[in-house]
């Protein structure tokens, strides 16, 4: 075999490969869009203009007249008025003393958000917690914990405060998923 002979079929494969294989279809041109999110052709524009498109990532956040922004699932998810129960156990809520303090989610605690701190669900989980009594609250997971034997969810105070936790300090509750955000490369 003479000196350089791979390397000469390396190339020659390379350019046989390139310029005679298919396109690959990422190359291929587009489809002509059509509606209302087509782009303007020749000058004309469309007879309604397109809606603002928002970005939908984790879900919406009603405000509940506070300043204080309450947990939404997607649209996708809010078509059910109850999620799937998932567990059954005590809750607890955070001291005061955590106030400011970062979460594992590495948002700092605000007692004033609708806040939960789940040994499992993933972050940004959206979860009802709701007391035998009938009485709910829905909070978006953004810490871990607790860690106390029989406890399986930590809420912050504006959520203990909604389901009446504050005068009981531990209560029986059963957690519904709502949403919880799909698994993204790490």
């Amino acid at each position: 075999m003479m000196p350089g002979g791979r390397r000469g079929v390396a190339r020659t494969l390379a350019f046989l490969l390139l310029f005679f294989t298919p396109a690959c279809s990422a190359h291929q041109p587009a489809a002509p869009r059509t509606g209302a999110d087509a782009p303007m052709a020749l000058g004309v524009a469309p007879s309604t203009p397109p809606a603002p498109r928002r970005h939908q990532a984790e879900g919406d956040e009603a405000d509940d007249g506070d300043g204080i922004s309450t947990p939404m699932a997607p649209h996708s998810a809010r078509s059910a008025a109850k999620g799937t129960p998932i567990q059954r156990g005590r809750a607890t809520y955070y001291a005061d003393k955590f106030n400011g303090r970062r979460t594992a989610s590495g948002e700092r605690y605000n007692p004033r958000a609708l806040t939960a701190a789940h040994r499992t669900l993933p972050f940004g989980a959206l979860v009802d917690v709701v007391r035998r009594d009938g009485r709910r609250v829905r909070v978006r997971i953004n810490d871990r914990g607790p860690f106390k034997r029989g406890r399986i969810i930590d809420l912050s105070r504006k959520a203990a405060e909604r389901i009446g936790l504050i005068e009981d300090g531990i209560t029986q509750v059963t957690l519904e998923l709502i949403w919880k955000p799909a698994r993204g490369p790490r």
